[in-house]
């Protein structure tokens, strides 16, 4: 199954925000272990940390990327990386939830095109950083 169908499963029918459904769908998809208590780490992520700022499907997918590749010295620039990716994917130069929800946030669905597209090119990038390794 692909990150974005666990992370929309934890968005849609859980009710979870972007952070922690980027972050619980990777634990399934890539098998932290982790529960939804642990997930509370990253809720105050969510709506750009309540104010609009750092997209929260961003910052969740740094927590992925921190649980997977934190010990790597090249760390930092896999962080930035995503970044730039990112952006790249939302075809804007802005990171921050405000900006992106006024572009793709809908009141039905919420910001879930946002959370599917992070997750869909999160699962690409480690797979990238996965291959180079092999």
């Amino acid at each position: 199954m692909k990150l974005s169908e666990y992370a929309r499963f934890y968005y849609i029918e859980k009710h979870q925000n972007c952070a922690v459904s980027i972050l619980l769908g990777a634990s399934d998809k890539y098998s932290f272990g982790l529960c939804e208590e642990d997930a509370k780490l990253v809720v105050g992520f969510g709506g750009g940390m309540g104010c609009g700022k750092v997209c929260g499907a961003l910052s969740g997918s740094i927590a992925v990327l921190g649980k997977l590749f934190c010990d790597r010295r090249d760390f930092r620039a896999i962080c930035a990386g995503f970044v730039k990716i990112f952006k790249e994917a939302y075809g804007c130069d802005s990171i921050d939830c405000a900006v992106l929800t006024a572009k793709y946030k809908n009141a039905e669905r919420r910001c879930v095109d946002v959370v599917i597209l992070a997750a869909d090119i999160l699962e690409e990038y480690i797979e990238e950083i996965k291959n180079k390794e092999a």
